[in-house]
This record gives C-alpha cells, structure tokens and sequence, in this order.
C-alpha cells in the first residue's frame, strides 16, 4: 500500500467540491460556461483556503472537451489526461523559482503552444 497525503486523496475535483468559496466557484463556472475565461487570474488568501484546488479544477475545466454546467466532465480524453501530471499544466512553486533565470525560463517556455491540451496552464503557487 503506497502512502498518499491526506490534502492530496481529498482535494476537490469539481468547482462543487470546493468549500467556502462559492461566490468564487460560481464566478470561475460561468466563465467557462460562457468560454469567457480571462487570460491570467490571481488567487490570494491564507493557508489551506483552496487557491491551488481551485487553480487545477480551472485548469481542468477550461481543457475540458465536454463541461458540465462550468464543470470538468472527469472522462473527456482532455481530463484523463489533466488527471495525471500534463506537460501543458505546470505548477511552480514560486518561493523556490524566485530569480531572474527562473522568470526568464518560464517565460520560453509561454511561447510554444500546448501539445496535448486546448490551453497551456501555469499555476505559480
């Protein structure tokens, strides 16, 4: 049996998942609902209140080949893929990725194009 953190077995998969922040859920789920989402977004808020949770379902939502309602549909190829680590969904952590070289080499990389995925997603956590 292989160890698995609790934060990571439990996280939400779906903007309905996400406790607390509904007016921020309903927000995000309209937006990929109308497929009006905008080109950056900013999450900000203590400890342990959703901001990366969020990011991904974002992430997975807005790939998404069949939403439901705002939501990922979890079986289109797009979130099977997402489901796992994707190359066109990177998450940085941003108080180890703080320099100069590491702004520049994020930035290369923003110019290819996604290789699996409708849209290239970086969450800099």
């Amino acid at each position: 049996m292989s160890y698995r953190a609790l934060y990571r077995q439990y996280r939400p998969v779906t903007f309905s998942e996400v406790i607390g922040q509904d007016h921020i859920t309903t927000i995000l789920r309209n937006q990929v609902k109308a497929g009006q989402t905008a080109h950056a977004y900013l999450f900000s808020g203590t400890r342990g209140t959703g901001k990366t949770s969020t990011a991904k379902i974002l992430a997975r939502a807005v790939n998404c080949l069949n939403p439901q309602d705002g939501e990922p549909c979890g079986l289109c190829a797009a979130c099977l893929r997402t489901a796992v680590e994707n190359v066109d969904i990177a998450e940085l952590d941003a108080a180890s990725n703080n320099g100069v070289e590491d702004v520049r080499a994020i930035l290369d990389k923003v110019r290819y194009t996604p290789l699996e995925l409708r849209t290239k997603v970086y969450i800099i956590d």
